[in-house]
């Protein structure tokens, strides 16, 4: 059966809404995705499909949005094969290349070199063929980051930092640049682990800041609703082993601007590749949260069923 053959079996076969609705991938790899199903199982290659479909759909979050997400729970996990489907998907959808490199760069925090460098490798043989890799010359940022004046973001630090003392010492021990990141995103928190660091290996605890907080988190390639969105993202992804990231992100997230609606549906979002007990875990996690915010109404729920959801 040729191509065209095949797309219109499978069309007649299971409707056009699937295919013209691919989950998040290229019609064509939904197509050889669904034709692979069909080969060992009609009932499950409908079912298993419609849902994904269903899912990455729903209006909650926007496409950019959603994929962004998908590329760095990819990286993170090492599913190269889903990450090779994505990253095509979001290029012919019209994410901007450099927001779709920034996804994958993210995870190194989280996973480090052995995952970053194969999903690179794979994300540069892709953007090369389908001939956009060359307007990445075009937009970098310059060898040293972007310009940032001291004065200017310690106007912005959180208010809670005033009197704490631990600033201007934490900020001598490991300069102002990481310090500076850090408290915007995380308050008296990060002054919490720059103190605990300063004790256990400071000269360690430079490189990390100087890696982390003063370089991946100061590049701003991405808003801070969106990065926070992906960083939570790839920490859902991972598991049980990040949950306690996965809550902090949560919160970051939601301080910085993505709605308890948003984060809900990143949440159901991630139980399609990863499995309903992640869900699971993860939305109570997000509940709790949102009971100690006040914002459960936010998604719906009134306080008096908080506790009764499955």
């Amino acid at each position: 059966m040729t191509s065209v053959g095949i797309s219109t079996y499978l069309e007649e076969k299971y409707g056009s809404d699937l295919l013209e609705h691919p989950p998040l991938i290229t019609r064509a790899r939904l197509e050889e995705k669904l034709a692979n199903r069909d080969l060992v199982d009609q009932h499950w290659a409908r079912i298993s499909m419609t849902w994904a479909s269903e899912v990455l759909r729903r209006p909650a979050l926007d496409i950019r949005s959603r994929y962004l997400a998908l590329l760095g729970e990819f990286t993170v996990t090492k599913s190269y094969r889903h990450l090779e489907d994505a990253l095509r998907g979001a290029i012919a959808a019209d994410v901007p290349i450099r927001d779709v490199l920034e996804a994958i760069l993210l995870s190194q925090v989280y996973s480090g070199e052995t995952v970053l460098e194969p999903a690179l490798e794979l994300f540069i043989t892709v953007a090369r063929e389908l001939d956009v890799l060359e307007r990445l010359r075009d937009d970098q940022l310059p060898l040293d980051g972007p310009l940032r004046d001291e004065v200017s973001e310690r106007a912005t630090w959180p208010a809670e930092l005033l009197g704490d003392e631990r600033c201007e010492r934490l900020t001598e021990t490991f300069g102002w640049r990481g310090v500076s990141t850090g408290v915007h995103y995380r308050g008296t928190h990060h002054l919490d682990s720059l103190e605990f660091l300063a004790h256990l290996d400071v000269e360690w605890g430079r490189l990390w800041e100087r890696f982390a907080y003063e370089g991946i988190y100061s590049r701003h390639v991405l808003d801070d609703k969106t990065r926070l969105l992906c960083t939570t993202a790839d920490c859902l992804a991972l598991g049980a082993g990040a949950a306690a990231s996965a809550r902090d992100h949560m919160e970051e997230a939601l301080h910085f601007g993505n709605s308890p609606r948003e984060m809900l549906e990143l949440v159901f979002m991630t139980g399609v590749f990863f499995g309903f007990p992640g869900v699971t875990a993860a939305r109570n996690v997000l509940v709790a949260i949102l009971t100690e915010q006040g914002r459960l109404e936010e998604v719906g729920l009134a306080p008096s069923i908080k506790h009764k959801s499955p």
